[in-house]
């Protein structure tokens, strides 16, 4: 799992965008996740797929909707040629009432996760069919842009957060962690993970990652198992596998240069490594290696 920040930036006036998205095949990459800073809500337009949130998998498929907080890293995978989505994102303050509190209840599917919490609604819920419709509505009204046009989206993202609090009104959404808390905790993390997803190639301590979180080496390691569900090693080792499979299909240097210069030193240990995560070697890097150890 590669897990970066999407630099998607909202308009300042009024932090809202919706959009159609084609998700296709051949963009599939199941080991990259991204978090974001504002919510979302996709609604599945045709195709189907599977997300993949705090190491949950959710199949989807047309008229399926997902919603997504503040600091959830997500993924997905799309099955067939392709699968087309909806997608509202908003900042929080959208909805914020500075003279209420109010808000809260609004926002309770994305600040507060239960373990019985699911982002996924199903399409045979009688729900999504009229989110949809609201989704579509703050669609049109994005493009039109007539005078009051904001006032109309906030009121359609109400009306959307209304049915979903009215949806998971039978869960048990008070005993949990709050956003903030969540938000917090990606934070602590976020100056460690660009460092990592940007050095991964060169040597890296424990030690020297932990220090930039301002944790000790042992609290670190179990802090960022807790919120990436992989240990650091293997977050570093993957990332320099997904880069070593990247490079044997553009490249012919051989093996043991790629390798190095991804970040491995030994090559018995690659291989090994290779075989367990990724596969059998591309058939050419396979011969080389063969012949070689005939020699």
């Amino acid at each position: 799992m590669i897990i970066t920040k999407d630099t998607t930036k909202l308009p300042k006036a009024f932090p809202v965008l919706i959009r159609k998205h084609t998700l296709t095949e051949k963009d599939n990459d199941p080991d990259r996740f991204h978090y974001h800073d504002f919510c979302e809500i996709t609604c599945v337009l045709s195709g189907f797929g599977t997300y993949y949130i705090n190491g949950t998998e959710y199949r989807v498929k047309t008229g399926d909707i997902i919603i997504f907080n503040q600091v959830e890293p997500h993924g997905w995978v799309v099955g067939g040629h392709s699968m087309e989505v909806l997608v509202l994102t908003f900042a929080p303050e959208v909805v914020s009432d500075p003279v209420s509190s109010s808000e809260d209840e609004y926002l309770k599917p994305f600040f507060y996760l239960g373990s019985h919490f699911k982002n996924l609604i199903s399409s045979e819920d009688h729900r999504t069919v009229e989110i949809y419709e609201i989704m579509d509505e703050i669609a049109k009204e994005s493009r039109k842009r007539e005078k009051g046009y904001e006032g109309m989206i906030r009121a359609d993202i109400l009306r959307i957060l209304t049915l979903l609090i009215r949806h998971y009104e039978k869960e048990d959404i008070t005993l949990d962690i709050s956003l903030n808390e969540k938000k917090r905790a990606m934070k602590r993390l976020e100056q460690a993970l660009y460092y990592i997803n940007s050095r991964y190639t060169e040597q890296m301590s424990l030690e020297e990652v932990s220090a930039l979180a301002y944790m000790s080496p042992n609290y670190f390691s179990s802090y960022f198992r807790n919120v990436t569900g992989r240990k650091f090693s293997e977050y570093v080792t993957m990332l320099r596998l997904n880069h070593v499979k990247e490079m044997f299909m553009t490249t012919d240097r051989s093996v043991s240069s790629i390798a190095m210069e991804c970040g491995f030193r030994n090559m018995s240990n690659f291989y090994r490594l290779y075989k367990k995560h990724m596969g059998p070697l591309p058939e050419r890097h396979k011969a080389v290696r063969e012949k070689k150890e005939e020699i």
